[in-house]
């Protein structure tokens, strides 16, 4: 097995990571306090200054403050300079609003420390997890990839480690971490997941984590070759000249789109909303697929100001005006 300081670097060497100012952002658990650990170990070989971030989600009271404080007192024992922001008490308690509000958190970080780099603990169980999640609630294709080692600002260093080999390196290398209560509260479905499916899965096949983290590595490399035959046909069918100011998307040539396979016509969709569709699963890229298949001159809502419009051969994109009339 791979040593996780032994990965990491490989890791870093691989993504040209070196003489740069980086984030590590730090929950406090097990994950992100070993992942610390590796980046600090690392830092002198590959000349990184590390930033460490902190978003106190203020969910469990006095537990997230504490958590807090201890990726403070972290920091300042290794001698790292701390960022760290704490939500209001009245914010939304979801997963989603959570995984927003701290990628908003990440991105303000990013700017304030002028840096394009920022690590996260992700491992091979939350991938495994984000599979499974994915699947029950819907997905193509696509979203079997999971999560990405690498979308830019983005690193995951620690994706093909399990939880069990990073708490295993926790308690080898005597690193102190704090584990989230919430953690076990299974109305949330990831750790409904966590704490349900993924153990009876096991009791089938133990090397389940390994078995569906193949089928994730094999769905990215599919995604890559699709990536790159997906470019050429948006070439064909985009009419760049026509682009919308707003959202920046070309028009879509109708005729050449109608002459394209049904799955690929739902693939362009769905590259197509990226970042505007904030449910990109089967249901809705099969309504605008028959939207624009069926609809020469008409118009569809994508969200509250938002609208598709087919007119005589040509599919785009309008924000709606205070007028109410579009493009």
């Amino acid at each position: 097995m791979l040593d996780l300081l032994k990965g990491t670097a490989q890791f870093l060497k691989r993504c040209g990571i070196q003489n740069k100012t980086v984030l590590a952002a730090v929950s406090g658990g097990a994950d992100s306090s070993v992942l610390l650990y590796i980046l600090n170990a690392l830092k002198k070989d590959f000349n990184l200054e590390i930033k460490v971030i902190h978003l106190n989600h203020n969910w469990r009271g006095e537990e997230s403050f504490c958590d807090m404080e201890f990726v403070r007192s972290v920091a300042q024992d290794a001698d790292l300079e701390f960022y760290f922001e704490t939500l209001d008490d009245d914010i939304k308690k979801t997963e989603l609003y959570a995984r927003e509000a701290r990628y908003e958190f990440f991105e303000q970080a990013l700017k304030k420390f002028n840096s394009d780099v920022c690590f996260l603990a992700h491992n091979k169980n939350d991938n495994v997890e984000t599979f499974f999640y994915r699947v029950i609630k819907g997905t193509g294709v696509s979203g079997l990839a999971s999560i990405p080692a690498v979308r830019p600002p983005y690193y995951r260093p620690l994706l093909d480690f399990s939880r069990e080999e990073i708490e295993e390196f926790a308690v080898s290398h005597n690193i102190k971490y704090r584990t989230d209560s919430s953690n076990f509260d299974t109305k949330y479905k990831r750790n409904f997941i966590r704490q349900n499916i993924i153990p009876d899965i096991l009791k089938i096949n133990d090397n389940a984590l390994n078995a569906v983290s193949s089928l994730i590595n094999i769905a990215n490399e599919h995604n890559e070759i699709l990536e790159d035959y997906l470019e050429i046909i948006e070439k064909e069918i985009f009419d760049y000249a026509a682009a919308d100011f707003a959202h920046k998307k070309p028009a879509i040539i109708r005729d050449k789109f109608l002459n394209l396979k049904p799955a690929l016509q739902r693939e362009i969709i769905s590259r197509y909303f990226k970042g505007l569709l904030k449910n990109r699963d089967f249901k809705n890229i099969l309504k605008i697929q028959n939207f624009i298949i069926e609809n020469e001159n008409s118009t569809l809502s994508i969200n509250k100001d938002t609208f598709l419009k087919s007119w005589k051969n040509s599919v785009f994109l309008y924000k709606r005006q205070p007028s109410g009339k579009g493009r």
